[in-house]
């Protein structure tokens, strides 16, 4: 049988499994668990496993499936010992654990440390550990005693045979272990999520300590969960930069399984000097079973760790949404819904992980956070509640532009009232309504780059490009690497942009903004690549009441990566086509998505670059 069908079989086999599993699986595993972790898409299915006196069983997969891995596993070129690796556990994508063991098995280490995520909660300490043997299909796979014996000394692990029997991030990779390393000793544990870098810490001091130099480091994690395919590559390029940077203070902003495996994975890399990325595997669980409209998915990354020092890359990324308004009508879906997370909680999806894996969420905060409602002239007025701003905060959103039509509703004071409000909860802003200065400037760290942020108006008062160049002369002045401009501009329920907003667009580009967000008209307009710089003229609505129309409530998200590497600058662009319904934000299902997305980029004026599956890189 060729190999192809043989994978084809062997993945259709999984498939029926992974079914199984969601219907007939472990029906008391708790409420928390049962939504968080566990996921037909996101987890290896446990068959049946058991104790015995001397061995754990963690049956999973049949042999000819591992062994289905094993012919589709990658050429590895020779990049020397391998101090380190990170596998997934979600075995769809079993060649990719396949592969490295494979490369091991030249290196014949002795002893070989697994970790991975807690799934299921289970046990009472940080580091679960087991001093049985693994049992496998292709023979026992013999845990270091010695070792574990001295960890729990130590009080660093916690040995728990019964907790961590089921745990199918170190069940499911022990066939490799047994297949391509006989012999060659195991010490396994699992981390508990949220478990604190002082107790990774010193678990990575007491391993280096005590471990043989041969040993080799493998942390079994799986990447960005339950999202689409483009949404998991947006995540995943800024997961992919932090960890071969080293950066251990932005792991926590990771959408991954496990940030205290990765957090103690990269600790042991450089305890080692092993922080050189020699090779790397790269996934997503969509394209394994070839099908895009995946909406929970799975991806996978896989780097192999040698001696040397890390080869880093600068990195931002932001989540940018249009207009934002939270009175009227959307207030009152959140009084009847229970709250504002109603507004958020289907675009965010399992776990909030939609609002994850990005340095900043933004937006345009379409009226004032102000403490009460005042009586206006205004014909519009909106007044957003202050106790909203925690729902904001918990969905990650951390800078807004203030400068729009709806910014002063509520007076002066109320607008002063809403910064210091966005203020006391840490969230930043700039711009204001009717001027343009100081205040339309933020100069902010945002990852490894240093932002201009600018707000400009162009609805009330036209905005005057001599006073926008003082702007941008001190972005300069202050060492930003990067313009970003928000500017409200254009003509409501417009879907294509017009002549001032162009000619105002390409100024600020020749000014030197890298980046423009356009809102305002309420509906979605067209892009624009100028001088190798993107312009969305407008994101439409993200949260607002229109109602009377389809235009009115589809919206975009923009992830925008900016990267650095070795002198050359870009910005990845990631288009996520929106709707609302009632106000509640959802990604749009893949083929209607699709045919909205045909339909803007043919309206765009893109120039040469094009569009692969959502995702746009310009260089510069």
């Amino acid at each position: 049988m060729k190999k192809s069908s043989l994978l084809i079989i062997s993945l259709f086999l999984l498939a029926l499994i992974i079914v199984s599993g969601l219907l007939f699986g472990q029906k008391k595993i708790d409420a928390k668990i049962a939504t968080g972790e566990i996921s037909a898409n996101n987890n290896f299915p446990v068959v049946s496993s058991s104790t015995s006196p001397t061995a754990l069983h963690f049956e999973s997969l049949p042999p000819d499936t591992y062994q289905a891995f094993y012919n589709n596993t990658k050429t590895v070129p020779n990049i020397g010992e391998i101090k380190g690796a990170i596998v997934p556990h979600h075995l769809l994508a079993g060649y990719i654990p396949a592969t490295l063991f494979s490369y091991l098995e030249k290196q014949k280490p002795s002893v070989v440390v697994l970790f991975g995520p807690n799934h299921f909660f289970k046990g009472q300490g940080k580091a679960v550990a087991t001093d049985l043997d693994w049992q496998t299909d292709f023979g026992v796979v013999p845990t270091d005693k010695n070792i574990i014996k001295k960890l729990a000394e130590k009080n660093v692990i916690t040995i728990d045979n019964e907790a961590i029997q089921t745990e199918h991030a170190l069940g499911g990779e022990m066939p490799f272990l047994a297949k391509s390393l006989p012999g060659t000793k195991v010490i396994s544990f699992m981390l508990r999520y949220g478990t604190s870098d002082e107790v990774t810490n010193q678990l990575a001091q007491e391993l280096k300590e005590i471990l043989p130099k041969d040993a080799v480091i493998v942390a079994s994690v799986d990447f960005s969960h339950y999202q689409t395919l483009p949404s998991s590559n947006f995540h995943d390029e800024l997961s992919r930069a932090i960890i071969n940077n080293f950066d251990f203070p932005r792991i926590k902003k990771l959408e991954i399984d496990s940030q205290p495996s990765v957090n103690l994975f990269l600790k042991l890399m450089e305890s080692y000097g092993t922080q050189k990325m020699a090779y790397e595997l790269h996934n997503n669980s969509a394209n394994l079973i070839n099908n895009p409209a995946v909406a929970e998915g799975t991806s996978y990354y896989s780097p192999y760790f040698v001696k040397g020092e890390p080869q880093k890359v600068k990195i931002a990324s932001i989540l940018n949404f249009g207009d934002m308004m939270l009175d009227r009508s959307v207030k009152k879906q959140i009084d009847a819904n229970g709250g504002g997370e109603y507004i958020f909680k289907t675009l965010a999806g399992q776990e909030d992980r939609f609002f994850q894996g990005m340095d900043i969420v933004m937006a345009n905060l379409e009226g004032p956070f102000a403490n009460s409602r005042r009586a206006t002239t205004k014909s519009i007025a909106f007044r957003f509640d202050p106790a909203l701003i925690s729902t904001l905060k918990k969905y990650n959103f951390s800078l807004f532009n203030l400068a729009n039509n709806h910014s002063l509703d509520m007076s002066a004071r109320g607008f002063e009232e809403s910064k210091t409000n966005l203020k006391n909860a840490n969230i930043d802003f700039y711009g204001q309504q009717y001027t343009v200065g100081d205040n339309s400037l933020l100069i902010k760290q945002v990852g490894d780059f240093k932002f201009g942020f600018i707000g400009l108006d162009d609805t009330v008062n036209k905005i005057k490009i001599s006073e926008v160049k003082k702007l941008m002369d001190k972005t300069k002045t202050n060492g930003a690497d990067f313009v970003v401009v928000n500017v409200h501009w254009g003509e409501e329920y417009k879907e294509i942009s017009n002549t001032r907003q162009r000619q105002l667009g390409h100024s600020l580009i020749d000014l030197g903004a890298d980046v423009i967000i356009g809102h305002h008209p309420h509906v979605v307009e067209e892009m624009e690549i100028y001088k190798n710089r993107p312009i969305y003229y407008s994101l439409g609505n993200f949260v607002f009441d229109q109602y009377f129309s389809v235009p009115t409530q589809q919206g975009l998200g923009v992830g925008l990566v900016f990267e650095e590497k070795n002198g050359q600058k870009s910005i990845s662009n990631y288009v996520f086509p929106l709707e609302g319904i009632k106000s509640q934000v959802r990604q749009m299902k893949y083929t209607p998505a699709m045919k909205y997305f045909a339909d803007w980029t043919t309206k765009s004026r893109l120039g040469s670059f094009k569009f692969n599956n959502f995702n746009l890189i310009i260089n510069f």
